[in-house]
């Protein structure tokens, strides 16, 4: 007889993944360019030369990817993670003694091979194999508070640097990192539940998955190179691409509302909206994914997405443009929550952390090229408007490869638990 079984250890899982966003991304992704300003008048450096270590950080990330989803199904997570998180300590606090702008390109170089596993992968791959339902609920909240951790950790590390200095800032912010993350990447996380050991995922249903685990070791779903050369991996990915050149305009929000005539702080404010509608969004979408059709929300945050792109090219008035942001945050949550989700079920637990990295390694790609290309078409063309009508031209054929590559997915096998 099928009986319902959870495992509480899946709770947990979700609970330090939490955290890695919360603390993690917020720390080690959205406060690099708070000390900018600082480094450059210590270092002698002008910005250019100080904020190129983020550049440098993110295609550090890039070939790290290639190996991360594979690494991540042969070594103890525990092990793995809890390295790359003390990692990126180690190199937080060494960089409170640097004093020189290239031993910054160093660190940084590192900290985006670093940063790949924990913060990016992670959370997303160990929600997937610990929840058999609720999938979206769970990915949606822990990858929300992504945005949240920059709302809080933004003002935090600013007054650190203003109040005790630079160099303690650093230091904080990796005891912050080994205090609040190792507890968890020691003790909690583990890559997938072990069966024999009365461990299961989340809405488990016993001898569901009985006939494909007989006599293997893999999860069932499909192996990479057969997704690889599927339709639905070429559809996802170009999902991906597409809705990160649209996320790469952010970068520009500010300096296109001062050409509407806003003031610089007004296009902070823009910029905050944009922040706090993504984290509604994916906390939001994910929530959906669960209770409705998943074309259904797609179509709906889609609609959201490309109504606030649209209308912040028109806006010349502070409200109409904060609003306008807030809405093209929440469809950010399109491309960070329910891509993920939408992979997870139409390939299956076998090789998501693989397919996963691929995907995202594509969008990141995309992201890097993008942001100079739409300063490019500010330097041809005098506005950003042109890049902001053509987010919404984006979103629509965003929308339109989810909706088939997932009609097309070439596994089906667990599509009811995940629903």
């Amino acid at each position: 007889m099928s009986t319902n079984k959870s495992s509480a250890r899946s709770w947990w899982i979700f609970i330090g993944c939490c955290v890695l966003s919360l603390v993690g991304f917020g720390l080690i992704v959205n406060t690099p360019g708070l000390y900018f300003t600082t480094l450059g008048e210590v270092l002698g450096v002008s910005r250019t030369q100080i904020a190129l270590a983020s550049s440098i950080m993110a295609f550090a990330a890039l070939p790290a990817m290639l190996l991360a989803g594979k690494l991540m199904k042969v070594v103890d997570a525990r092990i793995l993670i809890s390295v790359c998180v003390t990692g990126m300590a180690v190199l937080f606090f060494i960089q409170s003694f640097f004093t020189a702008v290239w031993q910054f390109y160093v660190s940084f170089a590192l900290m985006g091979i670093l940063y790949v596993i924990p913060i990016i992968l992670a959370p997303s791959v160990l929600l997937a194999n610990w929840f058999e339902s609720k999938l979206g609920t769970v990915m949606g909240i822990a990858l929300g508070l992504s945005g949240i951790g920059g709302t809080i950790f933004n003002p935090v590390v600013s007054a650190f640097i203003t109040n005790l200095g630079w160099q303690n800032s650093y230091r904080i912010t990796a005891l912050l990192l080994v205090v609040c993350i190792l507890p968890f990447s020691l003790f909690v996380f583990k890559f997938r539940p072990d069966e024999s050991k009365g461990e299961y995922a989340y809405g488990h249903i016993e001898g569901e998955t009985e006939e494909a685990s007989k006599g293997a070791a893999e999860l069932p779903g499909l192996p990479a190179k057969q997704a690889f050369r599927s339709p639905t991996f070429i559809l996802f990915a170009a999902v991906s691409v597409l809705l990160q050149i649209v996320a790469a305009v952010v970068q520009h929000i500010s300096a296109h509302e001062i050409s509407q005539g806003l003031s610089l702080e007004q296009g902070a404010l823009v910029v905050s909206g944009i922040m706090f509608g993504a984290a509604i969004g994916k906390a939001t979408i994910g929530i959906l994914l669960d209770h409705i059709k998943p074309e259904l929300a797609v179509v709906i945050y889609s609609l959201i997405g490309l109504s606030g792109w649209g209308l912040m090219a028109v806006a010349t008035t502070p409200t109409p443009a904060i609003v306008a942001g807030f809405m093209a945050g929440i469809g950010q949550g399109v491309v960070l929550v329910a891509l993920p989700w939408f992979i997870r079920q139409s390939f299956g637990q076998r090789d998501y952390s693989e397919i996963l990295a691929i995907v995202t390694m594509l969008g990141s790609v995309a992201s890097a090229i993008a942001i100079t290309a739409h300063g490019a078409v500010f330097d041809a063309t005098g506005s950003y408007v042109p890049s902001l009508f053509g987010n919404v031209a984006l979103y629509v054929v965003a929308a339109i490869c989810v909706i088939v590559g997932f009609r097309m997915r070439p596994f089906k096998g667990d599509a009811k638990q995940l629903a």
